[in-house]
C-alpha cells in the first residue's frame, strides 16, 4: 500500500491547504499531484467560514483527476456543511402553492449563519454541483474507518457503507424540504464518543462497518479537548484508542491545521497503545510524530 494522508475540516482555507500539500509532498506549488501512489483522504466541509470555499473545492477536484492518472487516489468525504450547501442551493427562493415560501424551515438562512458564502453559492458551476452530490459519506481504507461527523448518523441509515451510501444519495435528491432537515439535524449532532460509553459505541462503528480505528472530522480538537484553540493544536486520540480526532480548527483559529500520515502495514494496529499516526505536518511547523506505531 502507498502512503496513507488524512485532513479534517478545511472550510474554506485554500491558502492553509495548499500549504499543507506542498509540505507533505502530495502537490507542488502549482497545485499538481505529486504523490504518486498515496492515498489523501478529507473528511468533509471543503466549505463554509472561510474565504474561498470553491477555490477548495476545485484543487480538490483537480487533485483527484491527477492523483486517479497516475495510480494513487484522491478521497473528499461528505460533510455537513456540503449538505447545508446543498440544501440552500435547492430551496433558495423556492414559491410554494399560494405564493406561499418554499423554504418553511430556513434552509438558506441556516446556511448563511453557519459560514455559507454566497460568492460560494453564486459561481458554482453545473460540474461542481454533480461532484458535491456524489460526496461519499465513509470510507474503508485498510484498518481505518474514515467519516466526517462523531454521531450516530451512520448507524441509523444502515449496517453496510452501500446501504448508508444508498440512503444518503436519496436524501440528497429529496424534493421536500423535512428530509433535508432531518439529515441536517443528524448530521449535525457531536460528540457521540466522549461519552461514558463513547468506547462502546465506537466498537459498534468498527464492528460493523469494518476497521479497527476510526478517524473523524466535524468537532474541533480543541473542543474535544476542554483547551483553548492554538495553531499547535495536534490529532486527538481517545476513546480507548478507537478514534482519532482531525478537524485541526483552520476555521477557527489563524495560522491552525494540520495533516497526518497514518499506518497502513496489516497488524500494526494491534500492538498495545498503537495510534497509528506515522507523522503530523502542522501549517505553522513541521511535527515528526515517532513512536506512534
Amino acid at each position: 500500500m502507498g502512503d496513507l494522508w488524512v485532513m479534517g475540516d478545511v472550510h474554506g482555507e485554500r491558502a492553509g491547504l495548499r500549504t499543507l500539500l506542498q509540505r507533505a509532498k502530495l502537490a507542488d506549488f502549482e497545485d499538481n499531484w505529486l504523490g504518486d501512489g498515496a492515498t489523501l483522504v478529507l473528511l468533509g466541509d471543503l466549505m463554509d467560514r472561510g474565504p474561498d470555499g470553491l477555490g477548495v473545492l476545485r484543487l480538490v477536484r483537480r487533485l483527484e483527476e491527477q492523483a486517479g492518472a497516475v495510480g494513487g487516489r484522491v478521497v473528499s468525504l461528505l460533510g455537513n456543511h456540503e449538505v447545508m450547501m446543498l440544501s440552500a442551493l435547492r430551496f433558495r427562493g423556492r414559491r410554494g402553492l399560494g405564493g406561499l415560501g418554499g423554504d418553511p424551515y430556513g434552509l438558506y438562512d441556516y446556511w448563511k449563519q453557519n459560514g455559507g458564502r454566497v460568492r460560494d453559492l453564486s459561481q458554482l458551476e453545473p460540474d461542481d454541483l454533480e461532484w458535491l452530490e456524489a460526496r461519499p459519506p465513509m470510507y474503508r481504507y485498510a484498518d481505518w474507518l474514515f467519516v466526517h461527523a462523531d454521531s450516530r448518523l451512520y448507524l441509523t441509515l444502515g449496517h453496510s457503507i452501500g446501504r448508508v451510501t444508498e440512503l444518503t444519495t436519496a436524501f440528497l435528491r429529496a424534493s421536500t424540504p423535512e428530509n433535508w432537515v432531518d439529515f441536517l439535524n443528524a448530521f449535525a449532532e457531536r460528540e457521540l464518543y466522549t461519552a461514558e460509553d463513547g468506547q462502546v459505541e465506537a466498537s459498534e462503528m468498527l464492528n460493523v462497518f469494518g476497521g479497527k480505528r476510526l478517524a473523524h472530522g466535524h468537532t474541533p480538537v480543541f473542543v474535544l479537548q476542554g483547551l483553548p484553540p492554538s495553531p499547535t493544536m495536534a490529532p486527538h486520540v481517545y476513546a480507548g484508542g478507537l478514534v482519532l480526532a482531525l478537524d485541526s480548527a483552520m476555521a477557527y483559529q489563524k495560522g491552525a491545521g494540520f495533516i497526518v500520515r497514518l499506518e497502513t502495514d496489516p497488524g500494526r494496529l494491534d500492538s498495545p497503545g498503537a495510534q497509528g499516526i506515522l507523522e503530523t505536518v502542522h501549517l505553522t511547523e513541521r511535527v515528526m510524530v515517532a513512536g506512534g506505531r
